[in-house]
């Protein structure tokens, strides 16, 4: 699935200048200045819950004047602060939607979960594919939820910074990788899956430089509680339990074809982590230029895979919903 993405900046024309006349000549006037292209389109706030608590974190407007999708990152960077020091984790949902404005407003969202623990600052992105159908005026929001602080633990705070930003609007080319299914799976202590894979038409911008995005969310098998995902069951269940979490990684790996065979491969990023009991959901998120992989490519077609390993010795739910990689040509 290719994905071209167009944005609509509005740029306005002012005209300085007066008009001299002199017989039946008019003198030129000086020329006319044109303002400089607007920025990337973007918004971010700051807010601060005394817990428990939910936020409207942040909305970012915008304009498209085509129809087709439009890449939407949500960053959030949130420290939380309790009495009980750090013998409790906060619970944390994050999520972001975004809809038109003006035509159907054909809402779409994702949203992911992390346990914060204390005085740890953690830094979570989520992606989202837009698909514009009504050109015009749109506008995604985003918000933090933490639901299940209990008063009764002592006093707590949630400090949030929250962006929302559309990813490389001027981009020669955009390739979504999306998942085969948006069900969980769940990897047993040594198994490892391609998350993400899919492959396009290869389509260089002019540098040739090549950015890939990647997002993770998963979840440690230490209990039973918090493993569900679109599923009547629990995904975490003996034996898979183990109270010692993960530890897992993840790498996403570019590729050009030619034809079925591959002429040329990168590593864009790779990752190692740890999620202990106290944590058990995380937000794992990378980004990487590569410059001139694009430049002379050897193919016609670029493939994308997003591979998660769980090296245990809990088991690990994949949520791939909220999974994602994604190839920028710029």
């Amino acid at each position: 699935m290719f994905v071209a993405i167009s944005l609509v900046v509005i740029t306005s024309l002012v005209i300085l200048g007066c008009f001299v006349l002199s017989g039946e000549d008019e003198a030129p006037g000086p020329p006319s200045a044109t303002s400089p292209p607007s920025a990337t389109p973007s918004a971010s706030d700051r807010s601060t819950l005394t817990l428990p608590d939910d936020a409207d974190a942040v909305s970012l407007e915008f304009d498209t004047a085509e129809k087709g999708p439009v890449l939407v990152a949500l960053s959030v960077t949130a420290t939380f602060t309790a009495s009980t020091g750090e013998r409790r984790a906060l619970y944390t949902i994050m999520g972001m939607s975004c809809g038109s404005m003006e035509g159907p407003t054909n809402t779409q969202s994702v949203n992911g979960t992390e346990n914060l623990t204390h005085q740890t600052t953690r830094q979570m992105t989520q992606l989202l594919s837009y698909d514009v159908e009504t050109p015009g005026k749109h506008r995604c929001n985003a918000t933090v939820n933490a639901p299940n602080w209990d008063p009764e633990y002592g006093d707590a705070e949630l400090s949030i910074e929250a962006e929302i930003r559309l990813v490389a609007p001027e981009a020669s080319g955009i390739y979504y990788a999306a998942t085969d299914s948006e069900h969980p799976i769940v990897l047993d202590p040594g198994e490892e899956v391609a998350a993400v894979e899919e492959s396009f038409p290869l389509e260089a911008g002019p540098t040739g430089d090549l950015s890939v995005l990647s997002g993770t969310h998963v979840t440690t098998c230490t209990i039973t509680n918090g493993s569900r995902d679109q599923t009547e069951a629990n995904l975490c269940t003996e034996p898979r339990l183990d109270r010692e979490g993960s530890t897992m990684s993840t790498k996403t790996v570019v590729q050009q074809l030619d034809g079925d065979t591959v002429c040329r491969t990168v590593t864009a990023d790779r990752s190692l982590d740890s999620i202990d009991h106290l944590v058990h959901h995380r937000l794992l998120d990378s980004r990487t230029r590569i410059d001139g992989f694009l430049s002379d490519p050897c193919g016609d077609r670029l493939r994308v895979t997003h591979e998660i390993a769980n090296d245990g010795p809990a088991a690990l739910v994949v949520h791939r919903a909220s999974t994602k990689a994604v190839a920028i040509a710029h």
